[in-house]
């Protein structure tokens, strides 16, 4: 066992050595770039593509849920559905177009204008696609449609939308403030679900939710008497979230469309734009200079210090440990139940009843999993998304741990039960005296790549407005609009943390099962 140990303690400094040499490897051009763009060098930077035609059968990058797919469809001649590449923020999409997996990003002009500030190599095409206005999302028929308007038609002519607009638009970063708490709320509370990744209208900055889509709800908020509260989801999340009754509005850079105002209400524009396309600069990565080093120094800050962000990091970490070991450990209990249950008689109807339900969870995503609990099941239940998931990855590896337990206790010789009942033992006493400790030896290690494995699976838990460790990843990138360091951080700290929570399994849980090393005596009989 000595030697099993020492060889996956090379293997893993092996894996983080590859992911550091991948890290600072020539793959992420953008990494290796100076930090400066042409916005802030007072350059003028030059698109790749000159006209909207010239996209015609090219990659175009595009956010899943936020209507930009039909906009793109519309108004980009030659380009087909299958063209599309569909992804779940505005880093995402930045990266695609800087790595050359897309041609264009088709987004707002804001979210454009920021990328282009923050990422050496991007332009803006000078030729808009269509004017476009955004507004609020909320369930069909909701009382608090027509007060929000009303503010909104109120703030419009005192002009405090234009103010609030010249605010977060801005490069100044300082003026970015958000209005004081602590307002009276005579009306009860209003549930907001947006997201922290879509600056400069919905972003986070340390551990509060910022932007000019969300100083206007606030700002509503305590002129109408609500108190608000935040659901944190992935934007394509949001409209399920309000269409479900889980969350009273919805703030985003929802575009107001005929479409949608079919499925739900949407107030009067707070915010009238464009969309814009997003592509690479004439000659990118072609002479390019810069130290590679201060690439990834000047990353390292803004993934982890820049605005505490290394505290976001740690608050996520918190929540997918708090998820994996309390499903881990309910569980394995429910998988150990589900197998005294199947012993008492094997081809019972419990028994029939459990292997169904194990097939069922086995045959189906975690994601999906994850989402019918909690839009549909718990759908009419205020209750928290990291109860739900806590619940479904017990279900799921409940289900996978008693099978497991399952096959390895049915694989001990029966003559065992028979000699230990021979032997006196009741029944009881046999299966857990001398069945399970045989079957432990077999199923241990088997659970802890399971338990391994249900730590990574917690990575989609962001589905339903939790803020687990990937979902931190996908707000910093937001932030900093790059894909590669942030996603490189959380590989390796996910990578450490699976190997570190293996090791503990497996010297304090597994290593009870094992045979004993050293001679073995029989009482009273000498073997010398």
């Amino acid at each position: 066992m000595r030697r099993t140990s020492k060889s996956g303690a090379i293997l893993a400094l092996l894996a983080i050595a590859t992911l550091l040499l991948v890290a600072l490897g020539p793959a992420p051009r953008a990494l290796a770039q100076s930090a400066s763009s042409s916005s802030d060098t007072g350059q003028s930077a030059t698109p790749e593509f000159k006209n909207v035609s010239d996209l015609a059968n090219k990659k175009v990058a595009v956010i899943a849920g936020a209507m930009l797919d039909k906009f793109a469809l519309e108004h980009i001649p030659g380009l087909k559905e299958n063209d599309l590449l569909y992804f779940n923020t505005n880093a995402e999409c930045v990266g695609a177009v800087l790595a050359g997996k897309a041609d264009a990003f088709v987004t707002d002009s804001p979210i454009a204008e920021l990328a282009v500030s923050k990422n050496e190599g991007l332009a803006i095409m000078p030729e808009k696609l269509m004017e476009d206005k955004y507004g609020f999302v909320l369930p069909k028929g909701s009382p608090h449609t027509q007060e929000l308007n009303e503010r909104l038609q109120a703030y419009r002519e005192d002009g405090t939308l234009d103010k609030l607009r010249k605010k977060w638009v801005s490069s100044d970063d300082t003026g970015k403030t958000m209005p004081e708490q602590g307002w009276d709320a005579p009306k009860g509370k209003l549930v907001v679900a947006t997201s922290t990744d879509n600056e400069p209208m919905n972003y986070i900055v340390g551990d509060s939710i910022c932007g000019m889509s969300i100083e206007i709800l606030e700002m509503a908020a305590r002129d109408l008497g609500y108190e608000l509260e935040y659901r944190v989801t992935n934007p394509g999340s949001i409209i399920a979230e309000v269409q479900s009754n889980k969350s009273d509005v919805g703030a985003h850079s929802f575009s107001i469309t005929e479409e949608r105002k079919k499925m739900m209400d949407m107030t009067d524009s707070y915010y009238d734009g464009g969309v814009t396309v997003l592509v690479r600069e004439e000659g990118f990565g072609a002479n390019k200079s810069g130290s590679f080093f201060d690439g990834i120094a000047k990353s390292f800050e803004r993934t982890f210090i820049t605005e505490n962000r290394w505290q976001l990091i740690l608050d996520g970490l918190g929540v997918t440990l708090l998820i994996s070991v309390l499903s881990g450990a309910l569980g394995f209990m429910l998988g150990f139940a589900f197998v005294l249950l199947r012993r008492k008689k094997e081809g019972g109807v419990a028994d029939k009843l459990i292997h169904a339900l194990e097939s069922l969870l086995g045959g189906l995503p975690v994601a999906v999993v994850l989402m019918l609990l909690y839009y549909a099941i718990f759908g009419a239940i205020d209750i928290p998304g990291t109860v739900v998931a806590i619940l479904a990855f017990t279900l799921m590896y409940g289900a996978t741990s008693g099978s497991i337990m399952w096959n390895a206790v049915r694989a001990v010789d029966p003559g065992q039960a028979e000699a230990g009942r021979a032997l006196g033992f009741g029944d009881s006493d046999t299966f857990f005296l001398v069945v399970l400790p045989q079957a432990a030896r077999q199923f241990a290690p088997l659970l802890i790549g399971q338990f391994v494995s249900l730590v990574k699976d917690t990575s989609v838990v962001g589905f339903i407005a939790v803020q687990d460790l990937t979902r931190v990843g996908d707000i910093i990138r937001a932030r900093t609009m790059e894909a590669f360091f942030p996603l490189i951080a959380i590989a390796i700290i996910y990578f450490a943390l699976c190997r570190l929570l293996a090791w503990l399994l497996k010297k304090f849980a597994v290593r009870r099962f094992e045979p004993k090393d050293g001679p073995r005596t029989i009482e009273g009989v000498d073997l010398r």
